[in-house]
This record gives structure tokens, sequence and C-alpha cells, in this order.
């Protein structure tokens, strides 16, 4: 009668032990998926891969510097997942955190077990102190001189039209260099040749933002709304005064002729596909910028 007690006893503990052992969950080391810049850094110096999931003219501007790391922006990320280890631990982040949790959400939607996002992205990454790098740009050779009169302030050549005509003039739209000394708010719309669905979204969004609610304010000068290449040389400086180095959504409210720059990439990014929210959201904040 001992033996058998003992022999069930044995079998019920070897059951308990399966049963927890199945409710941790699939993720071998990525137990919690949103992970601290802190607690990321010491999962990347073991060896973890780091997916940065912004735009190449982001990470231009500024990138991660750990030993493993791969671009795939998120537009692209559902198309390159074959390229994606399921062997290995796999942080996703960006600049502060919103489109690396769609990341991390597409991953776990296509099977991906061990996987974890990244909080406050690199932006965050930065404030802690941890290792980036700047990418480098290059001067085409008519520049090798910077002071050359044929010489934008970047070190770019100028174009032929360029030098016959003021920067950044479009017909029948203010000079986003030149704006008005009054006080007024801009809303810039930045984009790079290169554009996914989401960025066309969200300047398609933005236009119709301006348009239904805020035309008498354009027509008045007291909003300065405008769609801005930052790959074409005649909007070097201002792309540069907004650190825009591809898509962007910026306001800058401009009182006494000081700049006010609020950064709302995040949020357009985030909402671009979605104009129901996009909209009243973008409206909202224009509004109270506007006061």
């Amino acid at each position: 009668m001992k033996k058998l007690i003992l022999t069930i006893t044995a079998i019920a503990s070897l059951f308990l032990i399966s049963c927890n052992s199945n409710s941790t969950g699939t993720n071998s080391k990525g137990e919690k998926e949103n992970l601290t810049v802190t607690e990321a850094n010491a999962l990347l110096k073991a060896n973890a891969l780091l997916i940065d999931v912004r735009n190449p003219d982001e990470l231009a501007e500024q990138s991660y510097d750990v030993k493993e790391v791969v671009n795939i922006p998120l537009a692209d990320l559902e198309s390159n997942l074959a390229d994606i280890p399921k062997d290995k631990e796999v942080i996703v982040a960006c600049k502060a955190g919103g489109r690396s949790q769609k990341a991390l959400d597409l991953l776990k939607k296509n099977g991906f077990t061990n996987i974890s996002n990244m909080q406050g992205g690199i932006t965050a990454w930065t404030e802690a102190g941890f290792p980036t790098k700047a990418g480098e740009t290059t001067k085409k050779a008519c520049c090798a001189n910077p002071n050359s009169k044929d010489c934008n302030p970047d070190g770019t050549c100028k174009q032929p039209a360029d030098k016959k005509v003021s920067d950044n003039k479009t017909d029948n739209k203010p000079s986003a260099t030149n704006t008005s000394t009054k006080n007024h708010l801009e809303v810039f719309a930045f984009h790079g040749t290169r554009q996914c669905t989401t960025c066309i979204d969200m300047k398609a969004n933005t236009t119709t933002t301006i348009n239904n609610y805020f035309s008498n304010e354009v027509k008045t000068g007291e909003i300065i709304f405008q769609i801005i290449d930052v790959d074409d040389e005649k909007n070097a400086k201002l792309a540069e005064k907004f650190q825009a180095t591809g898509t962007a959504l910026m306001i800058n409210k401009v009182v006494n002729g000081k700049d006010n720059i609020t950064d709302l990439s995040d949020f357009a990014f985030d909402n671009a596909s979605n104009p129901t929210k996009f909209i009243p959201q973008l409206k909202s904040k224009i509004e109270i910028a506007l006061k």
C-alpha cells in the first residue's frame, strides 16, 4: 500500500511540474514583452538582435551603436519576415516606442515568440547615455570648396534654378523660409523621395485637416502650411532647422520671432492609417497651439 501511495504521489508531482512549465509562456528569454532601455542594453550585450524599424533617413541622423542591429522599416516588416531569426532573442525599437510596439504585435501575429519591445526608443536610449552613432553625409564634388558661390550652406551643389529663383517659392504659396514677422503657426509635413503608405496617408490626413478646419487661418497668414521634400536641395536649410531627415510632422509656434517647435512625427506614424482618429486629434493639437 505504501508503495502504491508513493507511486501516485510521484506521478501527481510530475503532472504539476509539467503544467507549471507549460504555463510560463513561449518566450524563452523575452518573458517581458516590454523592456526598459537598460534591460534591452543588457540583452544586446549578450548577443540579442536589435531590429530598428525606423526609416533609413532617420538612421542617417542617429542610430543605435550595438553589435547586432538590422534596419527594417515598419512599412517593410511584413514582407521581410523571412529575414528575422526565430531562434534568437529579438528586440524591436524605433524613435519613441510607438512603431516598435506595432512591430511587436505584427511579429507575434506571425508566430514569433522570442521578441520584446524596447520602450522609449532611441530617445530614451540616448537620455540613458547608451551608445549611438551619427550617419555620415558626403558632399558633391563641385562643393569641395564650401566657400564656392555654387554651393549651398550644407555643402551640396546649387541647381541652376536655385541661382535664379529664391529658395522654396511655389505658386500661390508663402515661402517657408520667408514667413511673416507677425506671430503665426507653422505646420510642416516633411517627406523624402521614397514614400511608404504610412507617409502618404500622413500627408493626406494633414492636408485634409488644414483644408477642412483652418482654411481661413491659412488665408490670413495665422497658419502657414506646407508639404516639404527634404531631398530637394532648396529645402536643406529648413529641413536642418527642424532636424527632418525624412517623413516628419512638425508644428512651430512663432511668437515675437522665436520658434517653439513640437515634433508630432510619432503621433502621425501611429495614427496615419486611421483618419477618423488622426484628423480630430491633429485639429485639437493645432487649436491648442493657436491659443
